[in-house]
């Protein structure tokens, strides 16, 4: 009997824990709506860091987002009837009754009850009309409805969804909206990539670039102009994407992620236009620029462009490199080709390229990389002049698999760019063409340490700037006051300074 009864006693704990479980993904909901609330209470207010921070949050806020919440906050904080009814239209429908009318006496009971049960003091509502104040709060609501409708893949919606929020920015016509805009602009140029509009995008996205530098909308600006590079990247159109580089200055107040985009856009224009150290010096400011912590994806593909460009220049990239966790399996057919171009292997070049030509093409490195057989065909003529002091061109040939046409052209090539110190001359005897090697002078007595010594200084000098430039002071509190006690006060100068000019406007 004592064993029934304690089996008796602990089934309803399992019961028990089973509802408790049932409501985790409740509560979980419930704490995602009133961080939301509260994100929208802050909005209210009219703090002008307050957006920089609840556009920060978005990648954190955008995974916990759901259809009721949504649905909810549309309900609370948009006071337009007819954009209400849009973002309603554009959201799944709520889920049944029963289940609708439970949430609702939870939240209600939640909300009047306290611990002890006694209901606390009631808090006053805002009007509708007050709501209207203020549209930095609808446009942050909107946003999450975009999100989301992106997040689902509900391309069609959110594409008219985007249209809508960007020209409903455009009656409210603030200047403290200007990262709004660059994020619906961010948004709408991805939405019609992936829908495949891209090139009826670029005129509309030429024109508002135009109305943003006018208006000084920095972050708008800065944004348009790395979307309209990405469309001129995609359709592959090179020249208008590097007369659209050389005509438009990128502002400095943009963000940091926005400066590492355009950076690497102009590293991989450099590099179509053979300028390989020019391009290799801006995917290096992209890297440096790029988030320490996120951002693998972008560290990964400019990474990729870096080591082409390096082994253009001659220079081998370190074997620790390769070696990285976030670049072990990416950068694996780059270091087949990096062994390839070392040891100046013309066959195992092109059995890597062979073997991973749908990867270099996915990269879009692939015509960077298959003239690379020029540099390999190089460096194997380099390592026959040191092993060789005599050697016939058909023998050069025979080890390089070329014609001896193409063979003779590339080792006199090589001699006038003077990767190699050498003559030819046709043997008397055999009467072949053939390759004598001269003994290297002292490269110390040559201008080539200078050259790579002012290349070095140049490269801490632009390092130098750019931390000079990104530089940060803090601010002078000789009070002692704490960050809080200062926020306070600033409100408070806040509520003072209205009050003062609401005493102006009686006079």
């Amino acid at each position: 009997m004592v064993e029934k009864m304690e089996v008796d006693q602990e089934t309803p704990k399992e019961k028990g824990d089973e509802k408790a479980d049932e409501k985790k993904p409740e509560d979980i909901q419930a704490i995602t709506y009133e961080n939301l609330r509260e994100w929208c209470a802050q909005l209210e207010r009219g703090e002008s860091h307050i957006v920089g921070r609840v556009l920060q949050a978005l990648t954190k806020t955008r995974k916990e987002l759901t259809s009721e919440i949504l649905v909810k906050l549309v309900d609370s904080f948009v006071a337009d009837k007819t954009q209400k009814d849009l973002l309603t239209s554009w959201l799944p429908a709520p889920p049944t009754t029963e289940k609708r009318e439970e949430s609702t006496t939870m939240d209600v009971d939640s909300k009047t009850k306290g611990v002890s049960g006694r209901s606390p003091v009631p808090t006053r509502r805002k009007p509708v009309s007050s709501i209207a104040q203020y549209p930095e709060v609808e446009l942050y609501v909107h946003l999450l409805v975009l999100l989301y409708l992106v997040d689902q893949k509900q391309l069609e919606q959110a594409e008219v969804c985007a249209k809508n929020y960007i020209s409903r920015i455009d009656v409210f016509d603030k200047r403290s909206l200007d990262p709004f805009l660059a994020k619906a602009f961010f948004y709408y140029a991805l939405i019609s990539e992936r829908v495949g509009n891209t090139a009826e995008l670029i005129s509309y996205l030429n024109s508002r670039l135009r109305l943003s530098t006018l208006r000084n909308q920095h972050d708008t600006e800065a944004v348009l102009i790395i979307s309209i590079l990405r469309a001129y990247m995609i359709l592959r159109n090179y020249n208008a994407a590097a007369k659209l580089v050389s005509k438009v200055t990128f502002p400095e107040s943009a963000h940091n992620n926005d400066l590492a985009r355009f950076l690497y856009y102009q590293g991989r224009i450099k590099a179509l236009q053979l300028d390989y150290p020019g391009a290799a010096r801006f995917f290096n400011q992209s890297l440096r620029k790029a988030p320490q912590d996120a951002a693998i994806g972008f560290k990964q593909n400019a990474q990729k462009w870096i080591v082409v460009l390096s082994l253009f220049q001659g220079e081998i990239p370190e074997r620790s490199l390769f070696r990285m966790p976030i670049y072990r399996k990416t950068l694996a057919p780059y270091l087949e080709l990096t062994h390839a171009v070392r040891l100046g292997d013309i066959r195992l070049f092109n059995s890597v390229l062979e073997k991973y030509n749908d990867i270099f093409k996915a990269d879009e490195t692939q015509t960077l990389i298959v003239r690379l057989r020029q540099n390999v065909i190089r460096t194997a003529i380099r390592q026959i002049s040191l092993a060789y002091s005599r050697i016939y061109i058909s023998d050069i040939a025979k080890k390089l698999q070329l014609v001896e046409s193409e063979a003779a052209y590339m080792v006199t090539k090589a001699i006038k760019e003077g990767n190699i110190v050498a003559t030819i001359a046709i043997d008397p005897k055999a009467k072949q063409p053939y390759m004598q090697s001269i003994e290297t002078e002292n490269v110390y007595k040559t201008t080539e340490p200078q050259f790579t010594f002012d290349s070095r200084i140049k490269n801490c000098l632009d390092l130098y700037n750019q931390a000079i430039k990104a530089l940060r002071y803090p601010s002078d509190n000789r009070t002692g006051e704490t960050i809080e006690e200062q926020r306070e006060r600033e409100l408070m100068e806040l509520e003072l300074a209205k009050d003062l000019e609401e005493d102006d406007d009686d006079f």
